[in-house]
């Protein structure tokens, strides 16, 4: 079963979150303090949402951060699924319902599109396989300062 936390619940589950968001986001260590803030930050306030996967018995099993946005270009209304992270192997039904789930909140938003960053291949194949395309690839040269 997926949830929608409310603002109030963000406290109760944020040891869990923590550790989803710098895990997926790949967070360095140095950076944890103000990625965390800006996180919870935005939990509190609505501006993120987090959705969470239960049990039967309420068990956390797995873990999702949305962010909504609006292009400043065409005006367009987005979903950014920021994390996504799952204690356990996620078989592809789990996979198609979390999918489904997320895709009604996002029609319910009104938003015209949902959108991703990942460097985990097994997520590709899941994303393609629920009708996702390749949209751009990001490069980055580390500079020695």
């Amino acid at each position: 079963m997926v949830i929608k936390l409310l603002p109030s619940q963000i406290p109760m589950f944020w040891e869990a979150i923590k550790r989803a968001a710098i895990s997926a986001d790949e967070v360095n260590k140095e950076n944890w303090g103000v990625y965390l803030n800006e996180l919870l930050h935005s939990l509190l306030n609505d501006r993120s949402q987090c959705f969470v996967r239960l049990n039967e018995e309420k068990r956390l099993l797995a873990l999702m951060i949305t962010r909504l946005s609006v292009d400043k270009i065409t005006n367009e209304k987005g979903l950014s699924l920021q994390v996504l992270y799952s204690w356990k192997h996620v078989e592809d039904k789990e996979w198609q319902d979390d999918y489904n789930f997320i895709k009604e909140f996002t029609k319910h938003e009104k938003c015209k599109y949902i959108f991703f960053e990942s460097r985990n291949p097994r997520l590709w194949k899941l994303a393609e396989s629920v009708g996702f395309r390749e949209n751009l690839r990001k490069f980055v040269l580390s500079l020695e300062v």
